[in-house]
């Protein structure tokens, strides 16, 4: 099957719509963009004003608005934050989408495999993408002119580390250390998220009704910090270095969760991040999709690291 060129993008003004966009603009695919933005929303969307792309605003809870927008669209990509609200809107838009024959539909997945039981029941907030692709395999069934991939990807590396939430702060040269600091983890960059995308689209005869997993890292802590030792031309006795156990860190994340806390939730994901046996490295257990979808096997861990402390 030919590529879906007419793409409808949901959420393109946030972190990984952004890297969607750039992606879709940057391949040699001849993409068309409608990009969908709610009205009232006081985003902006940089590449407005683009050839390939169409900004329309309008109510997300009109119907007219949401058929008139994805009829005759080939995919619906939503990069949404996964909120309880904003689930509900995913499920709303799925089905506006598979009423009017869109063809492929990528929901807001990307990070953890939630496939995976381990971590499904370490971070039970995951349930809700869960349910939101139990839906899409619902409407896939129902309507078979309609399908889905979710992106497995992990935790964007170089987005992470911009933030400090890998137990590492470079200015304050203070490091944080879980269990051994030696458990593997995949991860990608969220500036390579565009080309999974466009990949995807690209061959999605590929990609039918199924979780992509892609990977840039399979990395530690500790191959974290080695990079960063690296790069900053620092040895461990130059950081203030403290250990932790990932337990206390998950109990944490629920004790703030039920306070109201929902940054809690990043807790909750990087102690099963950081927690050995639960299968976060899981180009383990499965197969990468890096080269179906035109990603590079491997990045460098090094470059990265370099590339994320010059933007600090």
């Amino acid at each position: 099957m030919s590529s879906y060129k007419n793409v409808a993008l949901v959420g393109a003004s946030g972190s990984v719509g952004r890297s969607v966009l750039n992606g879709l603009l940057s391949s040699p695919t001849d993409f068309k963009i409608t990009i969908l933005v709610r009205e009232g929303s006081t985003s902006k969307i940089t590449q407005e004003g683009h050839a390939a792309i169409k900004v329309l605003r309008g109510d997300f809870n009109d119907d007219s608005f949401l058929k008139g927008t994805l009829e005759g669209q080939d995919a619906l990509v939503i990069s949404l934050d996964v909120t309880p609200d904003t689930l509900i809107l995913q499920n709303r838009l799925v089905d506006v989408a598979a009423a009017v024959g869109v063809k492929r539909i990528i929901p807001s997945e990307y990070g953890s495999d939630t496939t995976n039981p381990k971590i499904l029941e370490a971070v039970p907030i995951f349930q809700g993408k869960v349910d939101a692709v139990k839906h899409l395999e619902s409407i896939a069934a129902k309507s078979p002119a309609t399908s889905w991939t979710a992106i497995v990807n992990g935790p964007f590396l170089d987005w992470g580390m911009e933030r400090n939430v890998f137990g590492f702060n470079p200015s304050k040269r203070t490091a944080t250390l879980y269990d051994s600091g030696t458990t593997k983890f995949d991860s990608i960059n969220i500036t390579s998220l565009g080309a999974v995308v466009s990949g995807i689209l690209t061959k999605p005869d590929s990609f039918k009704n199924r979780y992509a997993f892609v990977s840039d890292f399979t990395i530690s802590q500790n191959d974290i910090f080695e990079a960063l030792l690296k790069t900053t031309r620092t040895s461990r006795e130059d950081w203030k270095i403290t250990h932790r156990i990932t337990q206390d860190l998950q109990k944490e994340g629920f004790e703030k969760i039920g306070k109201g806390d929902f940054s809690g939730a990043l807790d909750l994901i990087f102690a099963a991040l950081f927690r050995a046996g639960l299968g976060s490295d899981y180009s383990a257990t499965h197969k990468l999709d890096n080269v179906t979808v035109g990603l590079a096997q491997t990045a460098d861990l090094v470059a990265t690291v370099e590339t994320v402390l010059g933007r600090k």
